[in-house]
C-alpha cells in the first residue's frame, strides 16, 4: 500500500502542489530532458493540470505556429517558433480530411487552436464541413469539438469575452451564408444566429473591446457588431476592398489589399482613421502574408520562399520594414496563430 501511495506522488517527499509549482517553473524548451526522468514527471508536464499551474504562476511562454505547405496545392503541415525563432519542430496535422480542405479558418481560442470548416470537393461543386477540431498544446493532440449548425467555408471569425463568432461565408454548392454562429467553450455548443447583411466575397473580421468588424471583399462597407448590445452598424471606407491577409497589433488592423498594390493598410477602430504603409517590393510580394510575432508585424514573402520582414509601427524603430532572420519557413504561408503555454 505505501508503494501504491508513493506512487502517486510527483516528487516523493512533497505535496503535489509544491511539486507543481516547481516543475511548471522551468521553461519550455527543458520539458522534453524533464520528461524522461520518470514516468510521473513525464505525465505531469503533457497535462492540462501543468498547464494550468503555469497560467496561475505567470511563467507562461508564447509560441508562433504557422501552417503552410511545401508547394502550392500540397499538403500542409505545422511549424513552431519559440520567442526568440527557435524553430522547435511541428505539431501534429488535423485529423483528416483537414490537410485537404479549402476555405477553412483557424483561430486560438482559450490557447487552443481551433481548426473550423471549410470545403472539399471542387469549385463548381464544393461540398461544406461543419467539423471543428482543437489543438491542445498541453497534451499534443487534437480532438473533435461539436460540429457548428450550418456546414460553411470562407467564413469570417472573431473571439470577443471568451465567445467564437463565426460570420456568413458559403455553404454547399456555394450557397451564400448571412447567418453567423457563436460558439461557447464551456458548453461546447454553438448558437445559430442572423446576420442583417448577405455575404459578397471572402472577408475577414477582428475584434476591439465589444466589437466585431466584419470586412466583405467587392464592397467599401463594414459591418459593426455590438456584442454587447446586440447591435449592428455601418461604417465606410473610401476604396472597395480586396484583402487577402491581415493581423492585429496593438488593436489596430493591418491588411493586405489586393486594391492597394505596394501597400499595406491599416485602420485604427478606436479613432476611425485609416492610413497606408508602403511594403517591401521584392519579387512575390503582392502574394505575401501578415502575421504576428514579438509586438511585431511579420510579412511572410512567397518569394523567395521562407524570407521575412518586420515591422513594429513605432516611431522609436521608424516604422521601418528590417530583416527578420530568425524566422525562416520552409515552406509557403498559409496561416500563423500565437499560443501560450
Amino acid at each position: 500500500m505505501e508503494e501504491e501511495e508513493e506512487e502517486e506522488w510527483i516528487i516523493p517527499g512533497l505535496t503535489n502542489d509544491v511539486a507543481a509549482l516547481i516543475l511548471s517553473r522551468f521553461p519550455r524548451s527543458h520539458i522534453r530532458v524533464l520528461s524522461q526522468v520518470c514516468r510521473r514527471w513525464k505525465k505531469f508536464l503533457r497535462s492540462e493540470d501543468c498547464n494550468d499551474v503555469r497560467k496561475l504562476t505567470g511563467t507562461m511562454e508564447e509560441f508562433m505556429c504557422v501552417l503552410m505547405e511545401d508547394k502550392p496545392g500540397t499538403d500542409v503541415y505545422w511549424e513552431v517558433f519559440d520567442s526568440s525563432g527557435n524553430k522547435l519542430g511541428r505539431i501534429p496535422n488535423v485529423p483528416n480530411p483537414g490537410p485537404r480542405k479549402w476555405g477553412y479558418g483557424v483561430t486560438v481560442l482559450n490557447e487552443k487552436i481551433l481548426f473550423i470548416g471549410g470545403f472539399m470537393g471542387g469549385i463548381a461543386c464544393p461540398i461544406a464541413s461543419a467539423d471543428v477540431y482543437e489543438f491542445s498544446p498541453a497534451t499534443n493532440s487534437w480532438r473533435k469539438l461539436a460540429d457548428m449548425n450550418t456546414p460553411r467555408y470562407n467564413f469570417s471569425l472573431a473571439e470577443v469575452d471568451g465567445l467564437l463568432y463565426v460570420f456568413r461565408g458559403c455553404t454547399k454548392y456555394g450557397y451564400p451564408l448571412s447567418s453567423y454562429e457563436v460558439y461557447n467553450p464551456e458548453t461546447n455548443q454553438w448558437t445559430l444566429e442572423d446576420s442583417p447583411n448577405t455575404h459578397v466575397d471572402i472577408g475577414f473580421a477582428f475584434s476591439s473591446t465589444s466589437k466585431i468588424y466584419v470586412f466583405d471583399n467587392g464592397t467599401p462597407i463594414i459591418d459593426i457588431y455590438d456584442t454587447k448590445a446586440n447591435t449592428w452598424a455601418k461604417l465606410r471606407s473610401d476604396e472597395i476592398m480586396g484583402v487577402y491577409s491581415y493581423t492585429v497589433l496593438r488593436n489596430k488592423v493591418y491588411f493586405l489589399d489586393s486594391e492597394l498594390s505596394g501597400c499595406l493598410g491599416l485602420l485604427d477602430p478606436e479613432t476611425d482613421t485609416w492610413f497606408s504603409v508602403n511594403v517591401p517590393t521584392e519579387p512575390g510580394g503582392s502574394q505575401s502574408k501578415l502575421g504576428r510575432w514579438n509586438d511585431k508585424v511579420l510579412l511572410f514573402l512567397q518569394n523567395p520562399v521562407g524570407k521575412t520582414k518586420m515591422n513594429g509601427f513605432t516611431k522609436e524603430e521608424g516604422y521601418r520594414w528590417r530583416d527578420c532572420d530568425q524566422i525562416k519557413l520552409s515552406g509557403y504561408h498559409l496561416f500563423n496563430v500565437l499560443i501560450k503555454f
